[in-house]
């Protein structure tokens, strides 16, 4: 994959904007940060609880100026980035050029201060950086950067809104119930999801989540708060997900694979992560089934999403080229 590197610019100096996330209180905040390359400084910064407005932007690049004798003839700014009209507005009156470039692009500049902003401050997006251990995979690593959604892609409950706006002020709260209840800490997860629904009310999203803790202990008690949840929201993708693996567990897999592809239609298209993971148990329904053909195509479309997934990769492997099955 093509990327940026600091001597690349040696010859070709750049500024480049990006943001870090972080949270006060129960608020989500995005920190936007002005780099000087190649030398890698940071020469200004904006705190944004909504998004970057026009003076911030203004505000950022004067202070880089005032900083350095010159301005470079070049601005970037990952794709897609909502502060992108306010930027150019701004790069322009400093007769700089915006340029826009994949955020991955751009990886390997950013991680150094992302991981020392993540070591020290809460930061979802710093996961990947500095919250998993150095000996981890880096396949490991990239799976786990892509389950924390950009701050403004579509929250990934449907609830037709943007992350930061959305479920991200509980991802802290999420997590660490989602963490106790794999080591058996239900209580503890309990605790957790209470604060959740301090936080937010008792959403489709913090229902689901206590449909899993549930599911741990009090099955009953978990189908009880799925349904409540689908109430709440009729198209909530991770509710219908795990209304997949129950209905596969009991031996229903056309009904699951009905929930999965339920799932699937209503997960936004920038949730890779949990795309993946909807299309490759819909692969395995379908493998159970005995239609290899169908449970072929989804599990390809689960590595599409995710080209690092190694379930995909070994189910592919195994069941579907190795010829063991007819397709």
């Amino acid at each position: 994959m093509p990327s940026y590197d600091l001597d690349s610019f040696y010859k070709n100096a750049a500024w480049l904007i990006f943001r870090i996330d972080s949270q006060v209180q129960a608020e989500p905040i995005d920190i936007y940060m002005l780099m000087d390359l190649p030398s890698g400084n940071i020469m200004s910064h904006e705190i944004v609880v909504s998004v970057l407005s026009q003076k911030q932007a203004d505000t950022l690049l004067k202070q880089g100026k005032q900083k350095k004798a010159s301005t470079p003839k070049r601005l970037l700014l990952a794709i897609g980035d909502p502060a992108e009209k306010f930027l150019r507005k701004s790069a322009k009156s400093l007769s700089m050029t915006l340029e826009l470039v994949p955020a991955s692009y751009l990886n390997d500049i950013v991680a150094p201060i992302k991981q020392s902003f993540g070591e020290h401050f809460y930061s979802p997006s710093s996961l990947g950086y500095a919250n998993l251990k150095e000996s981890t995979d880096e396949l490991d690593r990239e799976s786990a950067k892509c389950m924390i959604p950009d701050s403004y892609d579509p929250c990934s409950c449907a609830s037709g809104k943007k992350y930061k706006f959305c479920c991200k002020k509980i991802f802290l709260e999420i997590m660490e119930a989602m963490v106790a209840t794999e080591e058996g800490n239900i209580a503890k997860a309990i605790e957790w999801m209470t604060k959740a629904k301090a936080i937010v009310g008792e959403t489709a999203e913090v229902l689901c989540r206590e449909a899993i803790v549930y599911s741990f202990f009090d099955p009953e008690k978990s189908a009880d708060m799925l349904k409540k949840c689908l109430t709440v929201n009729p198209l909530h993708p991770r509710a219908h997900y795990l209304r997949g693996l129950m209905l596969k567990e009991q031996g229903d897999f056309q009904a699951a694979v009905e929930a999965y592809e339920t799932a699937i239609a209503n997960y936004p298209l920038s949730d890779q992560y949990h795309l993946n993971e909807a299309y490759n148990n819909l692969g395995t329904a379908f493998y159970s089934m005995g239609d290899y053909p169908k449970a072929k195509s989804a599990w390809e479309r689960a590595l599409l999403c995710l080209p690092s997934d190694k379930t995909a990769q070994r189910n592919l492997a195994e069941f579907i080229y190795s010829g063991k099955s007819s397709v």
